[in-house]
């Protein structure tokens, strides 16, 4: 009697997390990729843009010492 009952249990949280996943979004691996290369080109350029002030402040630290 306690294997039927575990039985049903076991089945019934296979189902809900079934239903749980399908209402999750599905992306494409394309999609996925396409989307971590545009972050990773974003995120290239800021640190572009973060060196920059960085040789610029230094600059202007070592002009005045």
């Amino acid at each position: 009697m306690n294997i039927i009952r575990l039985f049903c249990v076991v089945s019934v949280w296979i189902e809900s997390g079934k239903c749980r996943v399908d209402r999750e979004p599905k992306c494409s691996r394309f999609l996925y990729e396409e989307q971590l290369l545009e972050k990773l080109v974003r995120m290239e350029f800021n640190i572009e843009r973060v060196h920059q002030r960085i040789e610029s402040a230094s600059e202007s630290y070592g002009m005045l010492h």
